[in-house]
C-alpha cells in the first residue's frame, strides 16, 4: 500500500533476525502483476526465462572457414612468396620422385651385377663378354645392356677397359701379359675418377632439396615480415589501433611463414632419406672399386 513520505535516513534490517537475499526500493507504488513477475524471473525455478540450446559456430554449421579469412587478408607480396614457395614444393616433390625411382633403378642393378662378377674366373677378361660392352675388340652382349643402370658395373667396365689397353700394347710390344706396379696405380686413378663421376651423379639435383629446406623457411619469414610491416603501416595512416583491425593482417602475414615450412618440412624428410640411399649405393662403389683393383693385382701384377 501507499506510505507517507518518508524522510531522514533509512535503516535496512534494524532488529531483523534472519537471511536477506535481495530488498527493492521504489518511489512508485507496484502493482500485483509486477510482483508476480519479479517472483517468476527471479530463482531456481523462475519460468518467465527460458534458456534454449546455444548457437553453433561457424565450423559446426559448416560457415565461412578461417582459411578463406585468412587468405583473403594476404597481401600482393604475401601472395608473391607463397606463389614463390609452391614452385619449391612442386621442383622438391619432383625432385625426390624421380630421385627415388633413380637410385631404386640403381640398387636393383647393382644387386644383379654383384651376382654375374661373383661368378667370374679369376681370369677376369675371359668373362668381359658376359658383362661389358664393346671395349678393346670385346664383343657386346646382353650383359651390357643388362647391367648399364649399375655402378658397379661402369667403375668395372673403366677397370676392365684400361686393362685390355694395356694388353694391347703389351701384345703389340711382345711383353708378357702382367701389370707392373705403375700400371696397376694408372688403372686405379682412372677408376678413382669414376666413382668420382658416379658420385656427382648419384648426388646429381639433390642440391634443389637443400635449396627448399634452407631457403623456404626464409622466404616464408620475408613475407610474414613485410605482411606485418604493412599492417601496422596501414594501421599508423588510419590511427584506429583496435584487436580487430590488426588481427587479420598479421594472422594473413603468418601464412607465408606456414608456407615455407610446408615446403620446408618435407623436403628435409626427403632429403635424409635420399642421403642415405645414395651414401649406401657410394660405400658399395667404393668397396667394389677396391675389391676390384685388389683381384687385378693378385691375378696380374709381376
Amino acid at each position: 500500500g501507499a506510505i507517507p513520505e518518508m524522510g531522514g535516513e533509512i535503516a535496512i534490517g534494524g532488529g531483523y533476525a534472519g537471511d536477506l537475499d535481495e530488498m527493492h526500493l521504489a518511489n512508485v507504488a507496484r502493482g500485483a502483476d509486477w510482483i508476480k513477475a519479479q517472483f517468476h524471473g527471479q530463482g531456481p525455478e523462475g519460468r518467465l526465462i527460458a534458456y534454449g540450446e546455444g548457437e553453433a559456430s561457424d565450423s559446426d554449421s559448416g560457415g565461412v572457414s578461417y582459411f578463406n579469412i585468412l587468405l583473403s587478408a594476404v597481401t600482393l607480396d604475401g601472395w608473391v612468396v607463397i606463389g614463390i614457395l609452391m614452385v619449391m614444393l612442386v621442383v622438391s616433390f619432383w625432385v625426390m620422385g624421380a630421385k627415388a625411382l633413380f637410385i631404386s633403378k640403381i640398387a636393383r642393378a647393382n644387386t644383379a651385377f654383384r651376382a654375374r662378377f661373383d661368378e667370374l674366373t679369376d681370369e677376369l677378361t675371359g668373362d668381359l663378354t658376359a658383362l661389358a660392352p664393346a671395349a678393346h675388340g670385346v664383343a657386346a652382349t646382353r650383359g651390357g645392356e643388362e647391367h648399364g643402370s649399375s655402378t658397379l658395373y661402369r667403375v668395372y667396365k673403366i677397370g676392365i677397359a684400361e686393362l685390355l689397353h694395356r694388353f694391347d700394347l703389351y701384345e703389340k710390344q711382345g711383353a708378357a701379359k702382367t701389370l707392373s706396379p705403375q700400371a696397376l696405380g694408372a688403372i686405379k686413378a682412372s677408376i678413382d675418377a669414376g666413382l668420382v663421376r658416379e658420385n656427382e651423379r648419384l648426388n646429381n639435383q639433390m642440391v634443389l632439396l637443400t635449396i627448399a629446406i634452407s631457403g623456404g623457411p626464409f622466404l616464408g619469414l620475408l613475407g610474414t615480415v613485410v605482411g606485418v610491416m604493412i599492417t601496422f603501416a596501414a594501421i599508423a595512416a588510419v590511427g584506429d589501433v583496435n584487436v580487430n583491425a590488426i588481427a587479420p593482417g598479421i594472422a594473413a602475414a603468418l601464412v607465408a611463414t606456414v608456407a615455407g615450412l610446408g615446403v620446408a618440412i618435407p623436403a628435409l624428410f626427403g632429403y635424409n632419406y635420399l642421403a642415405s640411399r645414395v651414401k649406401s649405393i657410394s660405400n658399395e662403389t667404393i668397396v667394389f672399386a677396391d675389391e676390384l683393383v685388389t683381384r687385378l693385382a693378385e691375378t696380374y701384377a709381376n
